[in-house]
C-alpha cells in the first residue's frame, strides 16, 4: 500500500497528463471522423510509456477498490447467515473479540442470563462485567482454536455470581479474530448428584430388605413401585398383586386378606395393609400397600379353635387334645397364651413365658395382676374385656424387652375361646414377632422424614429455605385473612456482604451466614414465627399477629443480639463489625390482595434501610404505603 501511495504521489502530474491525453483519444476514436482519428492517435503515441503506466495504476486502484467492496459485502452477508443462525440457538451465544474482550454480539439467550444489553447495534456488558474481566477470563485459551466445558462465576452489579459453565471456538468475524462463546448454567454438582443417589439407593435396599410384597399406586389406582418381593411373588401376574380399587378417602388401618397362590403353586394367605401417602401440602396422593404371608399364623389359629372346640366331645379327646395343644405350643416360634375371664393364665408356651420374664411352669396359675406393669394391664384388661363380652377377636401391637435387653415387636391377636369343662371364657392370645418389619418401617419412616427435611431447610445455614418460606407465607396469608390479625415481614440484609466474601474468602462468608442465621434463630421466640434464608446473603422474618411496633421490637432485638456477637468486618464503609440493614412490613391481609403486597411494602423498607447509609430500620405499613 505504502509503494502504491508513492508511485500515486510521483507520477500525479503524469496522470493528468496522460489522463487527458488519453480521454482526447478515446474520443476521438470513437467520434471524429477517420482522418481525425488517425491525427489523435499519433499524437496520442507521443506520451505513450508515461500514458500507460498512468493507465495501469488507475485499473490497479479502481480494481482494489472493486475487490474490498467484494469482501466487505461478502463479510456482511456471512455474519448475517452467522446472526441468523445464533439467534434461534436455545443456549447464551456470544461473539468477543479477543484484542480487547469487546461485545461484537450476544443472542437473546445471552442478554437473558447474563443481562447484556442491546443499543441500536451495539451490544453492551451488564454493571458488574467488562471486557477487561473477559479478556482475563479467555488469556488462558489464546493459544488455542477450541477449549470446552470450562466451569466460571460472572459477577453481578447486585453482589451476585452466575454460575456457569463455557465453551469457545476460534472465528474471525468483522475482520478481526474473535471467540464464538457457548454459555450455560452448570447442571447439578456431582456431590449433590452423588448424595441423591445414594439416597434413593438407601431408600430402594430398605425397601427391598423388606420380606414383606410393598407397592405403591398413585391416586388413581396406576402402579408406580414395588420391591423385589412383590416382583419375585406376583412375577407374570402383576395386576393380580395389586388391590381392588379403592375410594382413597374411605381407608382405614383395617386390613385385608387374600387367598392366592405362590410361584410353587401352594395355596397362600396374604393379609394386605393399605395406607395413604400424604404430600408436602397435606392431600393424599396415592397409596402404600404391604401385604404379608399370614398362612402359618391363621393355620395355627385355625387348628387352635378347631382343638379347642373338639374338647367338647369327651374327657379323653379333650386329654388327647391338651396333649396336642402341648405340643403345638411347644413347637411355635410364636408366643402363645390362654387365659380365663380373672386373667389367670391357664396355658402358655416357653416363648411367651420368655417374653414376661418367666419359665412356662412359673407362669401358669399365676394373674396377669401379678406380671404386667400398671399401664400395660390396663391396655390389656381394656381388650380382653372387648373380646370376651363381643366374642371378637382383636389385634395390637406390643413392645417388650427381654431380660438380656433385647428389644422386640410383637403383634398380638387375642381371640375369644370356652373352656368345655366348666363354661368358662377366656382369651387366646397369640403373638408374632414383627421386629424386623418395624425396624424396617422406622428406617423407611426415617428416609421418608429426612428428605422432607432437606426439602424444605438451607443446607448451609439450617434455617428455613426459600421454599418453605413461601409456603409458611401462603398459609399465614390466607389464615390471617380469616381473622383479619396483622401480619409482619421483615426483610434482612447484611451490609457490604459482597466486599467480606471478596476480602475474606468465600469460605469465611459460608462461616459468616451460619453465625449470622444461628443469631437471628435466637431472636426469635415463638413458635409460630419463622426465619428463613430469603436468598444469597438476605434473611427473612415472618411474625403472625404481629403489629408493626411488635416488628420494631424484633428488629431492634435483632441489631442488638448481632452487636453482641461482633463478627469483625474490616472491610464495611459502616463500622468494624457485621450489620444489617432491616425492612419492616406490616398488613392486615384483605381477600382482595395477594401476599405479594405484603413482600413488596418489605422490600421497599429494605430499599429505604439501605438508602439511609445502612445498619438501621426502616418501616412500612398499608397506610404508610398509601
Amino acid at each position: 500500500m505504502l509503494t502504491l501511495l508513492t508511485l500515486l504521489a510521483s507520477y500525479g502530474e503524469l496522470l493528468l497528463r496522460g489522463g487527458a491525453r488519453c480521454l482526447v483519444f478515446l474520443g476521438a476514436v470513437l467520434f471524429a471522423p477517420a482522418s481525425l482519428a488517425s491525427t489523435a492517435s499519433q499524437w496520442f503515441q507521443v506520451g505513450t510509456p508515461a500514458l500507460l503506466l498512468s493507465l495501469l495504476i488507475l485499473l490497479l486502484a479502481i480494481g482494489g477498490g472493486l475487490l474490498s467492496v467484494l469482501l466487505h459485502h461478502l463479510d456482511v452477508g456471512s455474519f448475517r447467515r452467522l446472526h441468523h443462525q445464533l439467534t434461534v440457538m436455545p443456549i447464551a451465544v456470544a461473539i468477543v473479540r479477543k484484542k480487547d474482550g469487546h461485545l461484537v454480539y450476544g443472542n437473546k439467550a445471552c442478554r437473558q442470563l447474563l443481562g447484556v444489553r442491546k443499543l441500536n447495534e451495539r451490544y453492551l456488558y451488564p454493571d458488574g462485567l467488562s471486557s477487561k474481566m473477559l479478556c482475563d477470563f479467555l488469556r488462558p485459551f489464546a493459544g488455542l482454536k477450541t477449549f470446552k466445558d470450562v466451569d466460571e462465576a460472572l459477577p453481578q452489579n447486585n453482589g451476585k455470581v452466575i454460575p456457569l459453565v463455557v465453551s469457545g471456538l476460534s472465528i474471525r468475524c468483522q475482520w478481526q479474530s474473535c471467540w464464538l462463546l457457548f454459555m450455560d448454567p452448570p447442571r447439578a454438582s456431582h456431590g449433590e448428584q452423588v448424595k441423591l443417589e445414594k439416597e434413593q439407593r438407601i431408600f430402594q435396599q430398605v425397601l427391598n430388605s423388606l420380606s414383606e410384597l410393598v407397592y405403591f399406586q398413585d391416586k388413581s389406582g396406576k402402579l408406580i413401585g414395588t420391591n423385589k418381593a412383590f416382583d419375585r411373588f406376583w412375577r407374570g401376574r402383576i395386576e393380580e398383586g395389586i388391590a381392588g380399587e379403592q375410594d382413597i378417602g374411605s381407608l382405614g388401618n383395617s386390613a385385608a386378606h387374600t387367598w392366592t397362590t405362590a410361584p410353587d403353586g401352594s395355596s397362600r394367605l396374604l393379609e394386605t395393609n393399605c395406607n395413604l401417602l400424604i404430600g408436602d401440602t397435606g392431600e393424599a396422593i396415592g397409596t402404600l400397600s404391604i401385604s404379608h404371608d399370614v398362612t402359618d399364623w391363621h393355620e395355627m389359629q385355625e387348628v387352635l379353635k378347631s382343638e379347642i372346640e373338639k374338647r367338647e366331645v369327651t374327657e379323653q379327646e379333650l386329654a388327647q387334645r391338651n396333649t396336642l395343644l402341648d405340643t403345638i405350643l411347644s413347637a411355635s416360634r410364636d408366643p402363645i397364651a390362654l387365659y380365663n375371664e380373672h386373667g389367670v393364665y391357664v396355658g402358655c408356651n416357653e416363648p411367651f413365658a420368655r417374653s414376661l420374664g418367666y419359665t412356662q411352669q412359673a407362669l401358669l396359675g399365676k394373674s396377669s395382676a401379678d406380671v404386667l406393669e400398671p399401664d400395660k394391664l390396663e391396655l390389656f384388661r381394656q381388650t380382653d374385656q372387648q373380646v370376651i363380652e363381643q366374642g371378637i377377636s382383636v389385634k395390637l401391637d406390643d413392645y417388650v424387652i427381654l431380660e438380656d435387653g433385647t428389644p422386640i415387636w410383637y403383634e398380638v391377636l387375642k381371640s375369644p375361646y370356652r373352656d368345655p369343662t366348666d363354661d368358662t371364657t377366656g382369651v387366646l392370645m397369640m403373638a408374632r414377632d414383627v421386629t424386623e418389619r418395624k425396624m424396617a418401617e422406622q428406617q423407611l419412616a426415617d428416609a421418608i422424614m429426612e428428605l422432607q427435611e432437606l426439602s424444605f431447610v438451607d443446607s448451609l445455614t439450617k434455617v428455613a429455605n426459600r421454599r418453605s418460606f413461601d409456603e409458611q407465607l401462603r398459609k399465614m396469608w390466607y389464615s390471617h385473612i380469616r381473622e383479619q390479625h396483622p401480619l409482619t415481614l421483615i426483610l434482612c440484609d447484611i451490609d457490604y456482604f459482597k466486599a467480606f466474601n471478596d476480602n475474606y474468602g468465600h469460605q469465611q462468608g459460608d462461616f459468616a451466614l451460619r453465625e449470622v442465621a444461628k443469631v437471628l434463630r435466637s431472636v426469635v421466640k415463638r413458635e409460630t414465627d419463622e426465619v428463613a434464608r430469603y436468598g444469597g446473603e438476605e434473611f427473612a422474618f415472618l411474625l403472625p399477629n404481629t403489629d408493626l411496633e411488635g416488628g420494631q421490637v424484633v428488629a431492634a432485638e435483632i441489631h442488638r443480639a448481632l452487636a453482641d456477637k461482633g463478627l469483625t468486618h474490616r472491610y464495611s464503609d459502616i463500622a468494624s463489625t457485621l450489620t444489617v440493614s432491616l425492612g419492616v412490613a406490616t398488613l392486615i391481609p384483605k381477600p382482595s390482595q395477594d401476599y405479594g403486597k405484603l413482600v413488596e411494602l418489605a422490600d421497599v423498607a429494605l430499599y429505604r434501610a439501605k438508602a439511609a447509609g445502612r445498619n438501621c430500620t426502616m418501616t412500612m405499613s398499608e397506610r404508610k404505603a398509601g
